[in-house]
């Protein structure tokens, strides 16, 4: 089949009218090409800290849009113990990043999916999905995927990836006029135009999002360094993730499949880093190894340490039998908010009449701990009590420290508040239970109340400006 050919009459016209705009716009492409194939070949991202033009209400705004739709997928994980180990998993690392405004309303939830992966969302979500935590050995190397995370924040990336989609949206639509012109004069020129432009912004994106990777395990390297955490966990990480890709695929994914770059160079060039400055800390301090998470996760436990197999041990005892297991763990780990919380689970599931020396164990440690976010929902849950100025405490307690995003916590203080009689604080927590069950409305009115009803200034101007965000996303 013979190839159409423009007519005599049209190439006319194309060099009449067409020609002097055709080689101004292609200059111009060619330029713009030019340009910004260097600038992605180097690599050169900004610098720690630089902002794009959005506000941080705006932010807030857009993490609370997506935290809204992980919630009412029932995407995250409700278990305010792994919250408390993720939480605290990243406050070592958290001093390096100090200042930046990115990280001033830091959220990290567990999140209900069985691959290996963890995301970062502008308005200071971290995300760490249960696969990840089932894959790793040591909580040194969770540490090092949040500080991962934690650098894609601190460097803006997500702000930089959609200007970057907009400049390559913007390239496709140029070649997307000229196109028309183009064809006066060959079709396959056209054809190489339309495509080309198409296959450049593909890969432009692509190049750009591999860099961001690289940028983010620089960034996890120099957290885990500053914070003095095993920068093994660093290594340990990458090399949990080429074994997971290799047992999906048989292979390490391609740096060109995908936006990330390849497992196997990344490895190769962290190392590297590694040998130029070998200071490496001596490992975590972290109080609750990731054992204890993945034994309660029901995940296999990679650790051969004797805290790990302690707690394998009390978890393979019938739950009537396990009284003097705990008993045992909460002496030789004493003070410990995770276990506090574990073992009150435990307690709950009980007759009244049995769990009585562990019932007493844990109220003597709860004295110990009378900071403690998490021992003051086991405390109140639990009902370990043993006046109403304690339960008081208590709830005052888990009020300045429940975290966000926790149903549980906000549920028991909501109860707790309407026992004690103290309206405006009970409205409060209701409001936020409310907004972890995606219903906004109902949380805006409910906090619109508690406002309303409180009479004290400094809970008003604290409530005010979560007023104004759940109004914005209701009016967004």
């Amino acid at each position: 089949m013979k190839r159409p050919v423009a007519d005599s009459s049209s190439k006319r016209l194309f060099v009449r009218w067409g020609l002097p705009l055709f080689l101004p716009l292609c200059t111009l492409l060619i330029l713009l090409t030019t340009s910004a194939s260097v600038g992605y070949a180097q690599a050169n991202l900004p610098t720690l800290g630089q902002k794009d033009i959005r506000t941080e209400f705006e932010e807030a705004i857009s993490g609370l849009r997506y935290l809204r739709f992980l919630n009412r997928e029932g995407i995250v994980v409700q278990d305010p113990a792994l919250s408390y180990y993720l939480e605290q998993s990243t406050t070592p690392l958290l001093p390096h990043f100090v200042g930046d405004p990115s990280l001033a309303q830091l959220s990290i939830m567990g999140i209900n999916d069985r691959t290996f992966n963890a995301f970062a969302v502008p308005g200071g979500l971290v995300g760490v999905h249960l696969g990840l935590l089932e894959n790793m050995t040591e909580t040194a190397d969770v540490q090092a995927i949040i500080a991962h995370e934690l650098g894609h924040l601190a460097l803006g990336h997500h702000a930089r990836l959609a200007t970057s989609a907009r400049e390559s949206t913007a390239w496709v639509i140029a070649s997307l006029l000229l196109t028309p012109l183009a064809a006066q004069i060959d079709l396959d020129l056209a054809a190489g135009l339309f495509y080309g432009a198409q296959g450049f912004a593909i890969q432009q994106r692509l190049a750009f999002s591999r860099a961001m990777e690289e940028e983010a395990d620089r960034a996890a390297v120099n957290a885990m360094r500053s914070s003095d955490l095993s920068l093994q966990g660093v290594i340990n990480a990458y090399e949990a993730m080429a074994r997971v890709q290799r047992s999906q695929s048989g292979t390490t994914q391609s740096s060109y499949q995908g936006t990330h770059p390849n497992v196997s160079a990344r490895l190769a060039d962290l190392r590297n880093r590694l040998q130029e400055n070998p200071t490496v800390a001596a490992g975590s301090t972290l109080s609750i190894p990731l054992c204890w998470v993945q034994v309660d996760l029901a995940f296999t436990v990679r650790s051969q340490a004797e805290r790990c197999l302690q707690y394998q041990n009390l978890h393979r005892q019938p739950r009537s039998e396990q009284g003097e297991h705990w008993q045992r763990l909460l002496t030789t780990y004493p003070a410990n908010p995770y276990l506090f919380y574990r073992a009150t689970q435990w307690l709950q599931a009980q007759e009244r009449t049995q769990g009585e020396a562990v019932r007493t164990e844990l109220k003597r440690q709860g004295r110990l701990m009378p900071d403690s976010g998490l021992v003051a929902l086991s405390v109140l849950s639990g009902q370990l009590y043993e006046s109403t100025t304690e339960h008081e405490r208590w709830a005052r307690t888990l009020m300045g420290l429940a975290p966000s995003n926790d149903l549980l916590s906000w549920s028991v203080l909501s109860d707790s508040y309407n026992r004690l009689d103290k309206r405006a604080l009970a409205f409060r927590a209701s409001a936020q239970s409310s907004w972890i069950k995606g219903e906004v409305g109902t949380a805006a009115e409910q906090l619109q109340r508690a406002i309303e009803l409180s009479e004290n200034s400094t809970e008003r101007l604290a409530w005010t400006p979560q007023l104004r965000r759940w109004q914005a996303l209701i009016s967004s």
